[in-house]
């Protein structure tokens, strides 16, 4: 899908009634647009079917928008297409790769919204009703990541090299992707034999397949480089093998002798210094220029591989993008019902001709195919090979072989089939918050309340994570708060600070849910009561002192509040220079809550709380890899005595257990500081 905000006013223009009237009409008729005639004649042929003709089949376009120059398109079926997302001949392009795909090849129609959503409001409200019975209805959904491939050229020298390299070598790109390893050795070995690659000695080809970064074995393989392994160094190590021929040469040729400005001689035929500058012109004959280019095969090496590995990066980097649109979540979580997603990329046969690169091949061509019920890939093993955090990535490339194939791979089941309701609605793209609950709320176990979105007024993230508190199930309002309040997230002490954080992006809750049902959860998961969401009205500090500068109209002020129930917590004790640090910071949110003694003279009526995910005396007896615990807690700063808490913003406090502070239970009446429920603002 294109669009960005394709139900803008679905929730204000579709009610109730609406609905009721566009079951009870005629049946909807989808226009599709003839793949062949795209393909061969380049025409946009648009007609109109009944989606639920039986024998109808098309295939659905997924992609993101760009941002091209207006072009119009008359349908001939009584509106015109604008098009500003994707450059016409790209998807003729498109269409010709369908009619030679093995399981496309004889489908006859495509849909893709730019072309087939007539934008006249009435059409257009009547499609988007439709939009998930069309994609469900398909009998492919083809994801294009870019098929905004015109758009993407023009951003940056960095995308058009990317793709230039796509392009070149786009029949090892597609084996690899694929994992075809017999067509991938044949690859290489042509390679080897166009890059003129000596044959002799017969170690030296073997060495550079298994034994440099620059090879297949390296894109798929994640293995750890030693600490003073340098690329460079083992490359020319290997090519010291060669050494014997390039004597024999340089012995034939004893009697030339190059000067460069006084700084280098040598008595090679053709310097390579020389060939620097333009203007220096050498005395090589041309037996000379066919061996100087004969021996240039280490720099062919380097530069295919550097190619390969950039366009792939770049790959992922578009499944990313794509990936993260609101709306594309709800296409391809579509597919998941009929495992019928492929994917394809556009630059892998971009061509300035109709020559198209896989039109020559002897094998059946096949779109990728995006297999859901593929299990590969565990969690376990793509975790070592590829992180989230983007420095911790960078650090592997450098000291590893860099598997760019396997990162991909990772990238596509990570982004489409590993993501929790939460990190689905909250991580994705949406130019409208409330998309994210149109698009998302239908595919969950909270999809009945899909019909009342329109009444929730969401207009901010804010709204969002406030509304999700509200609907939400116990265990994922407590993920959201351990989210949210997570050491990595940015912090302002905005109110609520439940829910005004700024998310990390490696927050993992997925693995969050998965430990929290293993028994050491600080929290009842089956008990409603263990997180709530509350409001309440109280006139602010500034309201509170007549501040001339307020509005002056003696109103109060909506205050919500978390009201959770952990089983355990620790009260920190000390008296360190952190802890009056902590506190201090916090004063003026702390007297915003009504705390209004809190100021630095009174910081010992002031308490620091950690609040573990799980309890440490179970984790205590948990298997050894319990580390992977100890990163799901928060910190909460307020006041005993009036139970007003807010989430701590950066601080260096560790996981909580004993010895870090007093651990309290909440049915402990006899200490002061027990409380059977804590609230935060």
């Amino acid at each position: 899908m294109t669009t960005d905000d394709p139900v803008d006013q679905l929730g204000k223009d579709l009610s109730l009634n609406d609905t009721q009237q566009q079951l009870q009409k005629k049946p909807f008729q989808v226009v599709l647009i003839d793949i062949e005639k795209a393909a061969n004649n380049k025409v946009i042929h648009c007609v109109k079917k009944p989606l639920e003709e039986e024998d109808l089949k098309f295939v659905a376009l997924s992609y993101r928008l760009g941002e091209l120059h207006e072009t119009l398109i008359d349908t001939g079926i009584g509106y015109t297409a604008s098009i500003t997302s994707f450059h016409l001949n790209d998807f003729y392009q498109l269409c010709f790769m369908m009619t030679s795909e093995s399981e496309l090849k004889h489908i006859k129609y495509v849909w893709v919204d730019a072309i087939c959503v007539d934008q006249r409001p009435t059409k257009r409200k009547a499609t988007i009703y439709q939009m998930n019975n069309i994609y469900d209805r398909a009998a492919y959904i083809l994801a294009v990541p870019d098929l905004h491939l015109a758009y993407l050229r023009g951003i940056s020298i960095k995308n058009d090299d990317a793709i230039e390299g796509s392009t070149k070598y786009s029949n090892d790109i597609y084996h690899l992707i694929h994992q075809n390893r017999d067509q991938i050795v044949k690859a290489e070995e042509g390679f080897l034999n166009d890059a003129q690659v000596p044959k002799e000695p017969p170690e030296l080809r073997q060495l550079l397949l298994e034994f440099t970064d620059h090879f297949a074995y390296s894109f798929m393989y994640h293995e750890r480089h030693q600490k003073l392994y340098c690329p460079v160094q083992a490359l020319d190590h290997i090519c010291e093998t060669t050494q014997a021929h390039r004597h024999h040469w340089q012995t034939w040729t004893k009697r030339h002798s190059n000067r460069v400005f006084g700084l280098h001689s040598c008595h090679d035929p053709i310097c390579p210094i020389e060939l620097v500058r333009s203007y220096n012109l050498h005395s090589g004959t041309e037996k000379d220029e066919w061996q100087v280019s004969a021996s240039q095969w280490k720099s062919k090496v380097i530069h295919r591989s550097t190619a390969i590995r950039q366009s792939m990066e770049f790959l992922t980097d578009l499944v990313k993008d794509w990936s993260s649109r609101v709306w594309v979540v709800s296409e391809y979580n579509i597919a998941k019902k009929k495992n019928n997603l492929k994917y394809w990329f556009i630059q892998l046969a971009s061509t300035h001709d109709d020559n198209i690169v896989f039109r020559c091949l002897n094998e059946e061509f096949t779109f990728f195919k995006f297999d859901l019920d593929d299990d590969t890939f565990p969690d376990l093993t793509m975790m070592q090979y590829y992180k989230e955090n983007q420095h911790q990535s960078r650090i592997d490339r450098l000291r590893s072989t860099n598997p760019v194939y396997k990162r991909f791979h990772y990238t596509l089941i990570r982004h489409l089939n590993q993501q929790t309701f939460l990190e689905m609605l909250l991580r994705s793209k949406a130019s409208r918050n409330e998309d994210r609950f149109y698009s998302i709320l239908p595919l969950s176990k909270y999809a009945d309340k899909i019909t009342e979105v329109s009444r929730w007024g969401i207009h901010s993230m804010l709204s969002v994570k406030l509304k999700l508190y509200d609907i939400m199930n116990i265990e994922d309002k407590l993920i959201l708060l351990l989210w949210s309040s997570n050491k990595d997230a940015i912090i302002h002490g905005i109110l609520p600070t439940f829910a005004t954080s700024t998310l990390p992006l490696d927050f993992n809750g997925r693995q969050l849910l998965h430990l929290a049902y293993k028994g050491y959860f600080n929290f009842d998961l089956y008990n409603p009561f263990s997180i709530m969401l509350h409001h309440h009205y109280q006139q602010t500090h500034d309201q509170r002192k007549g501040d001339e500068d307020d509005d002056g109209d003696g109103d109060s002020t909506r205050y919500y509040y978390l009201r959770i129930k952990p089983k355990e917590y620790y009260v920190q004790t000390d008296n360190s220079q952190s802890r009056i640090d902590l506190l201090t910071k916090h004063i003026p949110v702390l007297q915003r809550l009504g705390i209004y003694h809190a100021s630095s003279s009174t910081l010992t009526t002031l308490d620091i709380v950690s609040i573990p995910a799980f309890q440490w005396d179970s984790l205590a007896m948990a298997p050894k890899n319990k580390d992977k615990y100890v990163s799901f807690f928060f910190i909460l700063v307020g006041c005993f005595a009036q139970n007003k808490w807010i989430i701590s913003s950066k601080h260096d406090i560790t996981y909580p257990y004993a010895g870090t502070g007093s651990l309290l239970c909440g049915n402990d009446h006899k200490d002061p500081k027990s409380l059977s429920f804590f609230d935060i603002y």
